[in-house]
């Protein structure tokens, strides 16, 4: 009888260490990929925010020589870089706060979102609304002055 019940608590006793193990790892992989993936739940957009004063950009059309070679050798030796310009990036962000409320940032944002201006709320306190984000900071200064030519405290934010 007592060999029996050694081997129930001894049972019980293995079950409950690979539940603990089980827990311990599921929370250890939990704040792994938490800190790896910090920046897809932080406070910043997902994408940019283009405002109405944006300039739209063309795309880029090269009209080729037609005595050009089109060999293989003379495509490597060219500088493509010229003709291919680097990708642009956001660097001025237009908001208005900061908001010690979110509900009264909700509030504004409504308020422009009404407007015609596309709106992004920040998450946390305090809070701001991102009103455009721009890469040339002339079309970000035109919009601050838009802005608070109507009485909102706005500012850029530059990255």
């Amino acid at each position: 009888m007592d060999n029996q019940k050694l081997k129930s608590v001894t049972s019980v006793l293995t079950k409950i260490a690979g539940l603990v193990f089980f827990a311990f790892l599921a929370i250890s992989l939990g704040v792994i990929f938490g800190t790896l993936f910090k920046d897809w739940i932080s406070d910043e957009p997902l994408s940019p925010v283009q405002g109405l004063t944006e300039q739209i950009q063309e795309p880029l059309t090269v009209k080729l020589p037609e005595d050009l070679d089109t060999s293989m050798s003379s495509f490597y030796s060219e500088n493509y870089e010229d003709l291919f310009p680097a990708e642009t990036s956001i660097k001025f962000k237009v908001q208005v706060g900061p908001f010690q409320a979110r509900e009264e940032a909700l509030q504004v944002a409504n308020t422009l979102q009404d407007q015609g201006y596309p709106v992004f709320v920040s998450k946390g306190v305090p809070c701001y609304v991102q009103v455009g984000a721009f890469s040339n900071p002339n079309n970000a200064g035109m919009l601050k002055t838009e802005l608070l030519n109507k009485g909102f405290s706005a500012y850029i934010k530059e990255e």
